[in-house]
C-alpha cells in the first residue's frame, strides 16, 4: 500500500470548522472540505452511523518518511460540516488507523503509539457521546495491556457498548493480534490458525453484523514448494461460541511471487460478506504493490472471487461498504492511463456486477483508504489523502 500501516503521524488543537463546498464532483462523488490542511494530514479510517454523524480518523504532523511527532487526527461530520475533535493526550507519536461507531455515544478508534522509534505500543480510545478518552486495558506500555508490546492495531468493529473486536499485527512475533471488549476491559483472544503454522500470518480487516456472526480476514505464509512460500488468504469466523478458520480460495498458478491481499470487508448477514483488496506480485502486508482489483464474497456456504475491473495500473481495493440492499461501494485507488500517479477509484455493484465509476480527485495522487455508510442512508462516505509524502491533505468524498 501506499501509505504504510505504521507509517504518517499528526496534530489537534482546537475545533476548526470546514463548511461542506463541493470543489469537484464526478459520478455522484463530491469532494467535501475536511480539517486540518497543511499539516501533513491524512485519514485512514471512518465510519458512519447515520447521515448526521460519522468519524474520520488518521494522523497529523509527523515527520517525512518516519512519522516521527505525529499527533492523532479525529474528525467529526454532524450532517453539514466536517469539524476537528479534540483528542485525548497521548505520549510520543501517535497513529489512528480505523474507527468503528455503533452509535451517536459509543464508537471506538485503534491504531498505535511509540515511545521510541522502533518500539509499537497498541492503542484504542473510545468515544462515550461527551469525549474520546484511552483505554487502559488495550493501551499500555505495561503488563497491563491485553495485547502484547510491538502490536499495532489496524482494524476494529464497535457492535454495541460492551462488544467489540479489535485486530492488529506484530511484526516480532509475525503474527496478527485479535482482542474483545466486554464493556469493561479487552482481552486477548486466541484463535485457529491456517494451514502450515509457523509461518508469518496477519490480519487486516475486521467486520460485523452482530454479535455473533463476526469476520476477520487475513493473510499467511504457505509452502508451495520445498523452495518457496506465497501468501495466501484466510478468514476467521465467530459464530457466538466459538471461531473457525475458514477456507478463502488459493490463489491459482505457480507463480510464487503472485499473491491476493485483501484490504477491507463488510460482514451484511450470515450470507452475505464482501471483502476487497488486490492481486499481483508481492503484493503482500509485507511490501510489494497490487496490479488488478480483488473482490471476494461469502453466500452462507464458500467464498468465491468475484470478477471486478481493473482500469488502470497498480489498481488496490482499501474499503467496502453497503449503501442498500444489492448495492455496494468499493474504493481505493489506482494509476489511470496516461498518469503518473495514483487516484481516486471507486467501484458500484448493482447486485449483478461491479462498474468502475467516475470520482474527484484532489491533485496528484489521491489515495481512498476506506468507506462507510449505513444501509437506507442518503449519504456514503470514503476518506483518504492527497499529495506527496511529507505534505499530505486529509480527502473526503460524499455521495448522496
Amino acid at each position: 500500500m501506499l501509505l504504510s500501516k505504521i507509517g504518517a503521524g499528526f496534530a489537534v488543537g482546537a475545533a476548526s470548522v470546514f463548511a461542506a463546498s463541493p470543489a469537484l464532483a464526478a459520478g455522484g462523488w463530491t469532494i467535501v472540505s475536511v480539517p486540518p490542511t497543511g499539516q501533513n494530514a491524512n485519514l485512514s479510517g471512518v465510519s458512519a452511523p447515520s447521515d448526521t454523524d460519522a468519524w474520520a480518523v488518521g494522523t497529523s504532523n509527523g515527520a517525512k518518511n518516519t512519522g516521527l511527532g505525529s499527533k492523532p487526527l479525529i474528525d467529526h461530520w454532524n450532517g453539514s460540516a466536517w469539524s476537528q475533535a479534540t483528542a485525548p493526550t497521548i505520549p510520543g507519536s501517535v497513529n489512528l488507523g480505523a474507527v468503528s461507531s455503533s452509535g451517536a455515544n459509543d464508537a471506538w478508534a485503534v491504531g498505535y503509539y511509540r515511545i521510541q522509534r522502533y518500539t509499537f505500543y497498541p492503542l484504542a480510545i473510545q468515544w462515550n457521546g461527551t469525549a474520546w478518552a484511552t483505554s487502559a486495558s488495550a493501551t499500555s506500555a505495561s503488563a497491563t495491556s491485553a495485547l502484547p508490546g510491538d502490536t499495532y492495531l489496524t482494524g476494529v468493529t464497535d457492535i454495541s457498548p460492551t462488544d467489540a473486536y479489535a485486530i492488529g499485527d506484530n511484526s516480532p512475533l509475525a503474527s496478527g493480534e485479535l482482542a474483545h471488549w466486554n464493556g469493561t476491559t479487552w482481552a486477548q483472544v486466541t484463535y485457529p490458525l491456517p494451514t502450515n503454522t509457523g509461518y508469518d500470518q496477519t490480519l487486516n480487516a475486521i467486520s460485523a453484523d452482530g454479535p455473533n456472526d463476526v469476520w476477520a480476514i487475513g493473510e499467511y505464509l504457505l509452502q508451495v514448494s520445498q523452495t518457496n512460500l506465497r501468501w495466501e488468504t484466510f478468514a476467521l469466523h465467530w459464530n457466538g461460541s466459538k471461531w473457525s478458520d475458514v477456507p478463502m480460495p488459493l490463489v491459482p498458478g505457480s507463480d510464487n511471487l503472485f499473491t491476493y491481499q485483501l484490504n477491507s470487508m463488510d460482514a451484511i448477514s450470515p450470507t452475505n460478506v464482501w471483502a476487497v483488496g488486490g492481486s499481483g506480485d508481492n503484493a503482500s502486508p509485507y511490501g510489494g504493490t497490487p496490479s488488478n482489483t480483488l473482490i471476494e464474497h461469502w453466500d452462507g456456504t464458500a467464498w468465491s472471487v468475484v470478477p471486478s475491473p481493473s482500469t488502470g495500473t497498480n489498481d488496490n481495493l482499501t474499503g467496502v461498504t453497503e449503501s442498500a440492499t444489492n448495492n455496494l461501494w468499493a474504493v481505493g485507488y489506482d494509476t489511470p492511463s496516461g498518469a503518473t500517479q495514483p487516484q481516486t477509484l471507486t467501484l458500484n455493484y448493482n447486485g449483478t456486477a461491479w462498474t468502475t465509476v467516475a470520482s474527484p480527485d484532489q491533485g496528484a495522487p489521491s489515495v481512498l483508504t476506506s468507506a462507510s455508510t449505513t444501509p437506507g442512508a442518503a449519504i456514503i462516505w470514503t476518506v483518504g489523502y492527497s499529495g506527496l509524502t511529507g505534505s499530505f491533505n486529509p480527502l473526503a468524498l460524499k455521495n448522496g
